[in-house]
């Protein structure tokens, strides 16, 4: 199979709109082929596909997973000799046999019956490229980019060490953790590499990921969020970079300060536990203080604020207002809660966006609408906005992965 169409077959694929000779074609050759042959173009493919990196080692073999696991395929009921029950059974070697017919009604049937309701939210799913998958709960989920520009899905890599880069091995356990060791000198383990590197731990809308820095520091990454720090800090400043928002726990090191660099902004500690928010898609950068003592700066100002208090810098300007924080509901999100303190429902539909990986949609003007309760972060989307419509004068509507929020 050539390329062009290898990366067609793919496409239409992940579309679901492939015809169902095509995708026998297709998911026979993937099970064949050399991963080397492929390997290039299935990567360059997962990158459209994914708006970003999204695996590890062979492409391949990525695919075949995500194809695997995908739950239209390879199920077969059963019944009991007396025919009252019906079991529904896996079975792995049929999903190449089966996918020319599923995919051929896919478009028909959807993932799920159109135009379903839940807890009174009115549901309706199509079937289009990752709007196969059930919309549920964020979940450790992240990638890794080491300095060599290869990226790690943590989310499917094994547990143990996944990588070496210069003096340090990385490690990954089964808590939704990272942790860098370094490397003792004449260490078999020791890369030849000297060089300065730097790595960055992503997440996605609907994932969450923690990592222990080369210092030792904690650092708790919410979702839609990126991290980008040395594999080692040499010299006498420790400086790591944050889009969206984390969750600090600084090793003390009054002769290395620590700095968190944030576009225009810069958070300088000595060891301390902060959180820092800072979307893009937000008005403000906000830091707020649990522990210890922080100093924000950014071309013009510098505030130092204490605990229990909390630095916003408004991205439009350099003020910086310093206030009294409300500390349960800023670390909600790391203790798995959603908390709403008579909150305005764009600033509310952000973090269910974040969390659950959907889009959202207004009809109507909700400006003077606000919304309280806590929520566990567990809970379906249809069970949170079940409550909301109870609380608020506001409805849901669920199509695909879009939320539409209406009068």
């Amino acid at each position: 199979m050539n390329q062009q169409k290898l990366k067609r077959l793919l496409q239409e694929y992940f579309d679901c709109t492939i015809a169902d000779t095509d995708s026998i074609e297709l998911l026979d050759y993937l099970s064949t082929a050399d991963p080397d042959e492929i390997d290039d173009t299935i990567s360059e493919e997962m990158l459209i596909l994914n708006n970003g990196p999204v695996f590890s080692g062979s492409a391949k073999r990525y695919v075949l997973q995500r194809i695997k696991s995908d739950p239209r395929f390879a199920t077969e009921v059963s019944k009991s000799d007396d025919e009252e029950s019906k079991t529904i059974k896996l079975f792995p070697t049929l999903w190449l046999k089966m996918a020319a017919a599923v995919l051929l009604s896919c478009i028909v049937t959807g993932f799920y019956l159109l135009n379903h309701r839940t807890n009174g939210i009115t549901t309706t799913n199509f079937v289009k490229s990752k709007l196969w998958a059930p919309i549920v709960p964020g979940s450790n989920k992240a990638t890794l980019t080491l300095s060599n520009g290869k990226v790690i899905a943590l989310d499917i890599a094994n547990n143990g060490l996944i990588a070496n880069t210069g003096k340090t091995n990385i490690f990954k356990s089964n808590k939704g953790q990272l942790s860098y060791k370094q490397l003792l000198a004449g260490s078999p383990l020791k890369a030849e590499n000297t060089e300065p590197a730097y790595n960055t731990l992503t997440t996605p809308k609907g994932g969450e990921f923690q990592v222990s820095l080369p210092d030792g520091t904690k650092v708790w990454l919410n979702s839609a969020s990126s991290l980008k720090y040395p594999t080692e800090f040499v010299g006498n400043e420790r400086h790591v970079s944050l889009t969206g928002e984390a969750y600090f726990e600084v090793t003390k090191n009054k002769d290395k300060p620590f700095f968190v660099n944030i576009e225009k902004n810069e958070v300088k500690v000595l060891g301390t536990h902060f959180n820092i928010a800072a979307y893009i898609d937000d008005s403000d950068v906000t830091t707020t203080l649990l522990e210890g003592s922080v100093q924000v700066k950014n071309s013009n100002n510098l505030s130092l604020i204490k605990p229990g208090e909390q630095a916003v810098v408004n991205n439009g300007t350099d003020r910086i207002r310093v206030r009294p924080a409300v500390i349960d509901k800023v670390m909600a999100w790391k203790n798995g809660y959603f908390i709403f303190d008579d909150e305005d429902v764009s600033s509310i539909m952000k973090k269910i966006s974040r969390w659950y990986d959907v889009e959202v949609e207004y009809h109507g003007n909700f400006s003077n609408t606000k919304i309280g309760g806590t929520f566990y972060r567990t809970k379906s989307i249809n069970e949170l906005l079940s409550h909301m419509e109870q609380v608020g004068k506001i409805h849901f509507k669920i199509t695909g992965r879009r939320v539409i929020v209406m009068v």
